[in-house]
């Protein structure tokens, strides 16, 4: 049961500095690896900004060390080591994805319709690549344990953080004239949440651990695009939609929420150990596992868009907004 959550730290990411390192649970600075604002980048390690100017971009693994430095359209990658330096050079012409814990880093083709599986030094591992037609989503495993990426076709590549395949299908196989759009892993890597349509309707279901349906079920609803959503280590699912707010177990609606206006594609949501957290408006919402509300915290408008990522302690996570880093703890 989640008894309480509380913040335990904030940084002001225009300035550098935040509040003291928490005495309980980890250490923000040592855990983070760093943040981009006003096109520069913020190392924890060295305590400095870093700026990038165009065409140049940053990707960076949010909880391990180093950062990329790419082009839009290029067709050279640099990675710099925690302190700054030059650390390797390749002729690359992908785009980086490093998630949490670069393990591995996703390159993705510029047709989309190949991922390469490239490690911190540039070099392919496991599969090496995965191909299908046009990808439209992929998450990371919270803990470091991998990745999913997801093909509008239906190709479908569980992978362990060395590249290898925990699971591949295609998922059309059995759902003919489906579009693909939008997947969750939950936070201890047991199921993984997909979203696709057919003859305009939305479906989603559920895949266990070793690739199996474990659930799945069609809506009322369409959305044409990518809709936001997150599942639970118990296989429950809360989906942030434009429109509303969405609660399933096994596979059935549990309760739902009208928006009282229609929001932006993107709504943030996040499964959290033993729960849930999503932003509505102004507000940031939490949820236990059963989709209980526990509390809620107000935020500027000022302070969109904001996003929650995972810590290395199963009960610490982030919330990043426009001008603060915060960390929070279940207690």
């Amino acid at each position: 049961m989640l008894s309480s959550i509380k913040e335990t730290w904030v940084w002001n990411k225009e300035g550098g500095f935040g509040t003291s390192v928490p005495k309980e649970g980890e250490n923000p600075i040592k855990t983070l690896n760093g943040y981009s604002i006003d096109r520069k980048y913020f190392s924890f390690v060295t305590n400095k900004f870093i700026p990038y100017e165009e065409p140049n971009r940053v990707d960076f693994a949010l909880l391990a060390p180093g950062h990329i430095e790419y082009q839009k359209i290029g067709d050279e990658v640099n990675f710099f080591d925690d302190s700054g330096e030059l650390f390797w050079k390749k002729p690359i012409n992908s785009y980086p994805r490093s998630g949490y814990f670069s393990s591995p880093v996703l390159y993705l083709s510029g047709d989309n319709n190949t991922v390469f599986l490239l490690d911190s030094s540039g070099n392919r591992v496991g599969l090496g690549e995965l191909n299908g037609r046009f990808l439209t989503d992929f998450d990371f495993d919270h803990t470091g344990k991998g990745a999913v990426v997801l093909f509008s076709g239906g190709e479908i590549y569980k992978v362990d953080e060395k590249g290898n395949s925990i699971y591949s299908l295609d998922l059309s196989s059995d759902r003919k004239d489906s579009f693909f759009k939008s997947l969750s892993i939950s936070p201890n890597g047991s199921y993984v949440v997909v979203h696709f349509s057919t003859s305009k309707k939305d479906s989603f279901l559920i895949l266990d651990e070793k690739g199996e349906v474990a659930e799945e079920w069609e809506t009322e609803h369409y959305f044409p695009h990518k809709v936001y959503l997150s599942i639970a280590d118990n296989g429950n699912v809360l989906l942030n939609l434009p429109t509303a707010l969405e609660f399933y177990e096994n596979g059935k609606l549990s309760w739902a929420v009208k928006k009282d206006k229609t929001g932006s594609v993107y709504q943030s949501v996040f499964a959290i150990a033993n729960g849930f957290v999503y932003s509505i408006e102004k507000e940031i919402v939490f949820l236990n596992a059963e989709g209980k509300k526990i509390r809620t915290k107000t935020l500027a408008s000022t302070e969109s868009p904001i996003r929650f990522f995972p810590g290395k302690d199963k009960y610490t996570f982030y919330l990043e907004t426009k001008r603060d880093l915060y960390q929070l703890r279940i207690f």
